[in-house]
């Protein structure tokens, strides 16, 4: 299935992606950059999930 990828419109297809468990696609993200924290507390999670009236997941990225 060819797509253009919503983060930069170039073109791929679904199958040519690598992908690494868990993933996720997103209209946007949250990043924390901080050292001190590796990932938001459950009570936070249910925070955001609350004022964007939709659940959400967290993904966590190394890079």
């Amino acid at each position: 299935m060819d797509v253009a990828a919503p983060c930069c419109g170039a073109p791929t297809s679904l199958d040519a992606l690598d992908y690494d468990w868990p993933c996720g696609f997103a209209r946007f993200e949250i990043a924390v950059w901080n050292p001190e924290r590796d990932r938001f507390r459950r009570a936070e999670l249910a925070a955001v999930a609350g004022a964007l009236g939709h659940p959400v997941r967290q993904i966590r990225a190394h890079i």
